[in-house]
């Protein structure tokens, strides 16, 4: 078997699973050998990847959904010889976008089965890993908001992450942390966010540090001093088209290791997902796992 594909029913509001006969016929019509693995609960992807891992070398995992399922496929698949691929059927989908502007399933789908695999950059928070971007402060807690809201009944979607917004805006907590960038401290009294990419997008299309390159063996950091709820309101027009970088009170660093300590915890996303943490150490595995990106514009 050379081919895996682990499918996330939950994502993409049930799309994956439409997409199941669609990866039977392409992979039938061209004589592949492959297996579909449906996910039942959460990390069981992980776990999934994990076992195929360890039977079958040179295998190609592919997730089958959004961010948040590539991430889960990566805790399984690194540290393999396994290459790692992403049928983008999700909501954000915000790590390929660093490799291609293509948004059709299908058509990426048609290409990345026949596409060579490259290695990117992995990167490590505490004991897990990340491809796209963690951050820390006020879009962790919109993120945070965001899911809590989720649970409540007649509440989704974009409905969700507005009241997310507007719930970290209306609660909103500037944090204090100190920052060891490749051994360089920084202490900062007050900090709105601090991003740490990999990738160029997330949040479905933000750039918060537009200079980051998956496989150039860094990581680009952006941190931003604390804001009132005011500034942030003028913010974040500019943030979220990566048009903020030169703007008072931001930094742009790049580096193979951050360490950030804060004394007391805050919420820190993850390529999804979420933790109230007190420190993280990151550190960049170059070219630490090999990715197949799409061949396409």
């Amino acid at each position: 078997m050379d081919h895996l594909f682990i499918v996330n029913p939950a994502a993409g509001k049930g799309k994956t699973l439409k997409i199941v006969p669609d990866i039977k016929e392409l992979m039938e019509s061209n004589s592949l050998s492959y297996k579909i693995e449906i996910t039942k609960a959460p990390r069981h992807a992980t776990e999934i990847a994990r076992e195929y891992v360890k039977q079958y070398r040179n295998l190609r995992v592919y997730a089958v959904g959004g961010d948040g399922t590539l991430n889960e496929v990566l805790q399984g698949v690194a540290g393999s010889d396994a290459a790692l691929g992403n049928v983008p059927s999700g909501t954000g989908n915000d790590f390929l976008k660093s490799f291609c502007s293509e948004k059709d399933t299908m058509l990426i789908l048609c290409n990345i089965i026949n596409a060579e695999p490259v290695p990117v950059d992995l990167c490590k928070m505490n004991d897990m890993y990340f491809l796209n971007i963690a951050s820390a402060g006020f879009d962790a807690d919109v993120v945070a908001n965001t899911q809590y809201l989720k649970r409540l009944p007649l509440i989704k979607g974009k409905i969700a992450y507005i009241g997310g917004i507007l719930m970290s805006l209306i609660r909103l907590k500037n944090y204090e942390a100190t920052f060891y960038i490749d051994g360089e401290e920084i202490y900062m009294p007050s900090v709105l966010l601090s991003a740490f990419a990999n990738g160029k997008y997330y949040g479905g299309g933000m750039m918060p540090v537009p200079t980051a390159v998956p496989d150039d063996g860094f990581l680009d950091i952006c941190l931003i001093d604390g804001r009132t709820r005011l500034k942030i309101l003028r913010f974040f027009p500019r943030f979220i088209k990566g048009e903020h970088t030169k703007m008072k009170g931001v930094a742009v660093k790049r580096c193979r290791s951050v360490r950030m300590t804060c004394p007391s915890p805050v919420h820190v996303n993850a390529d999804g997902e979420l933790f109230r943490l007190k420190e993280i150490n990151i550190e960049v595995i170059e070219k630490g796992v090999k990715f197949i990106k799409p061949d396409l514009p």
